[in-house]
């Protein structure tokens, strides 16, 4: 009886461990999705004369320039600094645009984002389009815009804030910053990027 009681166990606890590592693959599986495809949103804006409208579609502004992706959370000093230097930095709007996207919706309001973000006395004040619901809202496919099963922070890989991302015409990713806190020089690298991807 005690062989099979311990039998037992041992499957019970080999089942449980079966699922955790199918789990863990799984999410591996769903990254290297995320990052062999290409997505696009539209997303709500906060509704300011800045963000031309109540919704955002990436792909009509990318056929535009390419854009400056910005992740942010209320809280974020480093999000602050770039905030602050990106709007500072002298931003060739011809050549890049940047666009706010809010992070962490699920923790906090979009007032919140209002307040820190697009009220243009803050400190950290954006003069460009910041999008909001990017926790809830699912990306599109980029090629056929069909919704896909990833909420938009997942189909960018769930980035940390800040994170600052260039994308070209095509939804790519090429360029991103390394720095948490701002740094003149990254800029200057994004918008020297963007401007050859606009030649």
């Amino acid at each position: 009886m005690r062989k099979i009681a311990g039998l037992l166990l041992t499957l019970t606890l080999l089942s449980a461990s079966v699922g955790c590592l199918a789990e863990e693959n799984q999410e591996e599986l769903d990254d290297l999705e995320a990052e062999d495809s290409r997505y696009t949103f539209t997303l709500p804006t906060l509704g300011r004369d800045v963000d031309g409208g109540s919704m955002l579609d990436l792909t009509a502004e990318l056929e535009k320039v390419p854009v400056l992706l910005f992740w942010v959370s209320s809280q974020c000093q480093g999000c602050h600094e770039w905030a602050e230097g990106i709007r500072e930095g002298n931003v060739n709007y011809s050549v890049m645009q940047p666009i706010t996207i809010h992070r962490y919706g699920n923790f906090e309001t979009s007032e919140k984002i209002m307040e820190v973000y697009g009220n243009n006395s803050s400190d950290h004040y954006s003069p460009w389009p910041v999008v909001v619901d990017a926790h809830s809202r699912l990306a599109l496919d980029f090629d056929t815009r069909e919704p896909s099963e990833l909420s938009v922070v997942e189909a960018f890989g769930n980035l940390p804030t800040p994170s600052v991302i260039l994308l070209d015409k095509n939804g790519n990713i090429v360029w991103e910053a390394t720095s948490y806190w701002f740094s003149d020089n990254q800029l200057e690298e994004a918008g020297q990027i963007a401007s050859g991807l606009s030649d």
